[in-house]
């Protein structure tokens, strides 16, 4: 099994832009916004306000080298007064690759020691968490009178030993500790920001209790979602999913908005009687308004206003009537020029008309053809005595015939202006959706006051008579349309406010179309891209569990099917899938207890084991109880194969741990607890690797059934297995402590194939290291190094016994510091 190097920033971005080009209905626009979501949230929102060049599309600039994050090992957990640790405990672990089991019987003090190291990272305690109050109240040990306190020590790759501190003052509560951490060097440092652990615990949290081993199933399918998905490394892209929804959202926000007031307004101005409302309401029915339309209806700036009752009303309230003088002025300038005009004959005044046009013709005569008979007697004559006396007569005729003219044009002038005073006055037109009281008096009075007359007489008596009457008639009309229509005004008016606020708004939303349509498709594309991405590493994800159940599953017929992420928002879950003797079934129905472990297990390892965690440590706490046999050891097979490069420590109460890793023949370091009086908790040191390896040499040698000459060959080889083991402890324990690399320790290991080099690897740090010297101190170290030398090809030449214990005293010569 491999680690798999999940997407960094830059892969995701590459992947991203690969499926983007693949998509041929992505716009270069929508593009954009996809690569500035990916960016951050300030280049998203710039990118929407100012735009880019029309078909041009940024490429991403070559993404950078990810620096591989700083790894840690957990060097000791020292407890004092908390929990079930009452004087000061420490468990001492070595600070490289390989597998610890602390063993220890219920009661023992060994969860109080992971308790302690998950507070002092996280801050919090899963099993406290999932309790009753009464569990984080009494994390006090009751029988101490020491001042509580925690110390982890670790072992960080570039930094040396790190001290993670932990304090109570005497009578604090659990909150209120005091947390620090202190670099080889450094002051103190409060908190432990500084070691940049926040993000990586939730993403790798790499302690697991029993209490939380069986809550990774049973809290809720969105969890175990966002705790697998968290680690599959395409956060920039679900977060460029987020800012593009965040976004999306908010310019559909006000889109909705505009929709349901148009559903709002279309109900209220359905509803409504005013026939502006009607207009209105046309227009919102349309698939696409005329907002131009809908805000002149709204301000009452229509170019062509509409004829209906409301513009009746209207025009009732502004009804007008002549002066009151006017009136009486037309009336007597009426009645006078009437007079005057009957005072004058008709008939004289025409008769001295044509007298006087005789005369003129017979002056005009007289005046061509000089004295003449006359032409109409012919008894007088036409001279110059005529021609003056029909002079003077004419002049007298001419003046009586203009004051019969004057008289005339003055009536028909009075008349006249009497008869524009009744057509001034407009007709009352009903307004009939209005009942109005005052019309029918008003249009009754409008027709006395405007029927034909036979004579002057009789108009100038209407005008005088009728004029009260009908401005009395008028006004009160006029006042009760007034007061109608500034009654329906008031109706109409919040209603306009809000037709015209909506215009406004809607325009508005057109003018962001495009921006949000290119929003839209950015986000459905992006969604898209996750769930790519997601699928893709996942299956890499599932492949690794897989894998682990595999190994955990012995003796069962449930075999993992698929693992797969599904759902959207509080929906999302994980779909496991598993089959009973080749059948489908569903993954947790079938699953006895051991077995929900087991599977807890398999999603648990993978996700703490990320390339990408900086934790090159795992703390399982009990993690058999429900397991039978046949499943520990397949979790041991699986332990001692992460403890190549991983620091791997478990606690257990149950000795068929212990037992499976001797009868698996497993290298692991066993720490084992008891306590005594006063809640003393005593650590002693297991059979590590190395001492086990002796234990085997001496056993063989003490075996009187094995013969002789097979001791003499097997034992060099367990000596040196017994060399090498406690040389690398030493080795890797003091590299990972002066912050070197993982990598680069192992690789060094690696290479020095020699039982020597690794020797001088142990001494020195240096794999050439001349050992002559140090040899030749103390003859016991000629005679081990005789042994795991040459003794390995040759076997083994003096007495076994004596031979081990040379080895052993250079084994025990190794481990002092």
């Amino acid at each position: 099994m491999t680690d798999h190097d999940g997407p960094d920033d830059g892969h995701v971005l590459s992947a991203v832009l690969e499926l983007a080009d693949a998509d041929d209905t992505l716009t270069d626009e929508s593009t954009v916004l996809v690569l500035a979501a990916l960016e951050s949230e300030a280049e998203l929102a710039a990118a929407l306000r100012a735009g880019r060049d029309e078909g041009s599309v940024p490429r991403p600039p070559m993404p950078a080298q990810s620096t591989p994050p700083v790894g840690a090992f957990v060097t000791s957990i020292r407890v004092e007064g908390f929990r079930g640790i009452g004087p000061a405990a420490e468990l001492t672990l070595h600070p490289s690759p390989g597998l610890t089991v602390v063993a220890g019987r219920n009661g023992s003090g060994k969860s109080s020691f992971s308790e302690a190291l998950e507070l002092a990272l996280t801050g919090d305690s899963y099993r406290w968490s999932k309790r009753t109050a009464v569990w984080s109240e009494h994390w006090r040990n009751l029988r101490s009178r020491a001042a509580a306190r925690i110390r982890i020590g670790l072992a960080e790759e570039g930094a040396g030993t790190t001290t993670v501190g932990v304090d109570w003052a005497d009578g604090a509560g659990l909150g209120d500790r005091q947390v620090w951490v202190q670099r080889p060097g450094g002051r103190r440092e409060s908190g432990t920001g500084g070691l940049g652990w926040s993000r990586p615990l939730e993403l790798y949290r790499p302690i697991l209790s029993y209490e939380e081993l069986g809550g990774i199933l049973q809290d809720g399918p969105s969890r175990l979602f966002d705790a697998l998905d968290a680690i599959l490394g395409i956060e920039q892209a679900t977060d460029a999913l987020q800012r593009l929804a965040a976004v999306a959202k908010e310019l559909e926000a006000p889109a909705k908005a505009v929709k349901a007031e148009r559903t709002a307004l279309k109900k209220v101005l359905a509803g409504s009687a005013d026939e502006r409302a009607a207009q209105a309401h046309d227009q919102l029915r349309r698939h696409h308004p005329d907002l131009a339309a809908v805000e002149a209806v709204a301000t009452g700036r229509q170019a062509v206003q509409p004829v209906g009752d409301l513009a009746r009303l209207r025009a009732l309230t502004r009804l007008t009537v002549p002066a009151q003088d006017e009136v009486r002025a037309g009336v007597t300038e009426l009645r006078a020029a009437a007079a005057e005009f009957e005072a004058l004959a008709a008939d004289a005044a025409e008769l001295a008309a044509r007298r006087a046009a005789l005369l003129r013709q017979a002056l005009e005569l007289h005046r061509e053809h000089g004295d003449v008979p006359c032409p109409v007697c012919g008894g007088g004559t036409l001279d110059a005595a005529w021609h003056e006396e029909t002079e003077a007569a004419l002049a007298a005729a001419s003046a009586s015939s203009e004051a019969y003219g004057d008289a005339f044009r003055r009536l028909d002038l009075a008349r006249d202006q009497a008869r524009s005073l009744v057509r001034e006055v407009g007709e009352p037109v009903a307004a009939d959706r209005f009942a109005l009281q005052a019309h029918a008096p008003a249009l009754t009075a409008w027709h006395a006051w405007s029927r034909p007359a036979a004579d002057d007489d009789e108009l100038a008596a209407r005008l005088d008579t009728e004029y009260d009457r009908l401005a009395a008639a008028y006004a009160r009309l006029r006042d009760e349309a007034s007061a109608v229509l500034s009654e329906h005004e008031d109706a109409w008016t919040p209603l306009a406010v809000r037709l015209a606020t909506w215009v406004e708004q809607a325009r508005s939303v057109q003018s962001d179309d495009p921006a949000r349509e290119q929003v839209d498709a950015a986000h459905r594309f992006m969604r898209a891209a996750v769930d790519e991405l997601r699928t893709r590493e996942f299956d890499r994800l599932a492949d690794r569990a897989r894998e682990i159940w595999a190994a955990l599953r012995h003796d069962s017929n449930v075999d993992l099917g698929a693992i797969r992420p599904k759902g959207q928002g509080n929906r999302r879950h994980i779909e496991l899938v598993a089959e009973v003797d080749g059948e489908d079934a569903g993954a947790l129905g079938v699953m006895s207890q051991g077995e929900l472990h087991a599977l807890a297990l398999a999603l648990f390892i993978p996700r703490a084991t990320m390339p990408g965690s900086p934790f090159r440590f795992i703390v399982l706490d009990d993690p058999i109880q429900a397991m039978d046999p046949a499943k520990v050891d397949g979790l041991v097979r699986v332990l001692a194969e992460l403890a190549v490069d991983r620091q791997v420590i478990v606690l257990s109460h149950d000795d068929r741990l212990t037992s499976a890793v001797r009868q698996l023949g497993v290298d692991a370091r066993i720490l084992e607890l008891s306590r005594t009086a006063g809640s003393a908790v005593d650590v002693r040191p297991g059979k590590d690797p190395a001492q086990r390896h002796l234990d085997d040499a001496f056993a063989v040698a003490r075996d009187g059934q094995v013969p002789a000459d097979i001791a003499l060959r097997v034992l060099p080889g367990l000596c040196r297995a017994a060399v090498e083991a406690a040389a690398r402890d030493v080795y890797f324990a003091a590299r990972f402590r002066a912050g070197a690399s993982r990598v680069e320790v192992e690789r060094v290991w690696q290479s020095a194939l020699r039982t020597r080099q690794r020797l001088g690897l142990a001494l020195s740090g240096d794999a050439d290291m001349n050992l002559s010297s140090w040899r030749d101190r103390k003859h016991w170290r000629r005679t081990a190094l005789g042994i795991v030398g040459s003794g390995a090809h040759d076997g083994l030449r003096s007495d076994p016994i004596g031979a081990l214990r040379d080895v052993e005293r250079l084994v025990q010569e190794l481990r002092l510091p």
